[in-house]
């Protein structure tokens, strides 16, 4: 067994051919097949079931591949390490952000960290929960700002701050006086299911009722499509706090808090990461430039995003 042969079955278990991850490597699909076999052998047990479209790990291949990843990783860490030692902040830290929280908390850290670090790169995605963790879980992101808490092998959390939830409402009807318990589910617009935010909320209203007889469906991924519905079209939706920052004075009188309902916001990173650094330069300079009291958790109840992944 050799480390070439390890970093080839990773590449043989992202891409499922034996097509796509020979291109990856820059090698031949026969010489990958047979690094693999040679693997295969030396190890005595079989990695990869060959019958399936796309190639599937066996039961042994899955706990064995875990394993050989976190190795690889901490190579690649004790790699990077020395560079780490006689650098600064100039290598490029990427980045995956859930949709609801990346246009409201970038342009909150992202000049002051630019101006004192202006070597520090920031590769920005956009994506969905599950998106993030599989590609910091894989490598092919850094890091992730997700909502936690969240139980995944291989990775690990670090707690940045609270985010309560807000009612919007029409500016022509808004009542201040709504609450959880009693929601005019026919005037209430969320984001589409499969959202992580949309299943928090999910966890305190009745989400079955929200469609019920509604003539007009919008079906959105975007908070800020939301709150133009709403100012257009009349009812109300829920958004997190940081939203609340960029609303204008008007806007501003159709919000209302949602008790103590909030959700946890974390960087996470795998266990062993050569970004460490990036990372904690990255929490200590959105810390800074969020409001205070999003710090705390006193008197918030952390609502559980529901996620899934196996």
């Amino acid at each position: 067994m050799t480390f070439t042969q390890l970093k080839y079955a990773i590449a043989l278990k992202k891409f499922g051919t034996f097509k796509r991850a020979s291109t990856h490597l820059d090698i031949s699909q026969p010489g990958l097949s047979l690094q693999i076999q040679k693997l295969e052998e030396d190890l005595g047990i079989t990695l990869f079931d060959r019958t399936t479209s796309p190639i599937e790990l066996t039961s042994e291949g899955h706990v064995f591949l875990s394993r050989a990843e976190e190795i690889v990783a901490g190579f690649d860490v004790l790699r990077g390490f020395t560079n780490e030692l006689k650098s600064g902040f100039n290598d490029t830290l990427n980045l995956g952000i859930i949709p609801t929280l990346a246009p409201f908390i970038v342009p909150l850290f992202i000049d002051d960290l630019q101006l004192d670090f202006p070597d520090f790169k920031l590769d920005i995605h956009e994506m969905t929960t599950n998106e993030v963790i599989a590609a910091v879980k894989n490598g092919e992101m850094d890091a992730g700002l997700i909502s936690t808490p969240v139980d995944v092998p291989g990775i690990r959390s670090i707690l940045l701050f609270y985010e309560r939830f807000f009612f919007y409402q029409s500016g022509q009807v808004k009542d201040h006086s709504v609450t959880l318990e009693n929601i005019d589910y026919s005037k209430l617009w969320l984001l589409n299911e499969g959202n992580c935010f949309r299943d928090q909320i999910n966890n305190f209203c009745d989400l079955k009722k929200i469609r019920k007889n509604k003539r007009f469906v919008y079906r959105s991924n975007s908070i800020d499509a939301l709150m133009r519905i709403v100012d257009t079209k009349g009812g109300m939706t829920i958004m997190p706090e940081l939203t609340t920052l960029s609303l204008t004075e008007q806007q501003e009188e159709n919000i209302s808090p949602i008790s103590n309902k909030a959700r946890e916001i974390s960087i996470i990173l795998r266990n062993v990461s050569n970004k460490e650094r990036y990372v904690d330069k990255l929490g200590e300079y959105i810390r800074r430039n969020i409001p205070h009291s999003m710090l705390s958790k006193k008197n918030v109840e952390v609502v559980d995003p529901g996620i899934n992944v196996k």
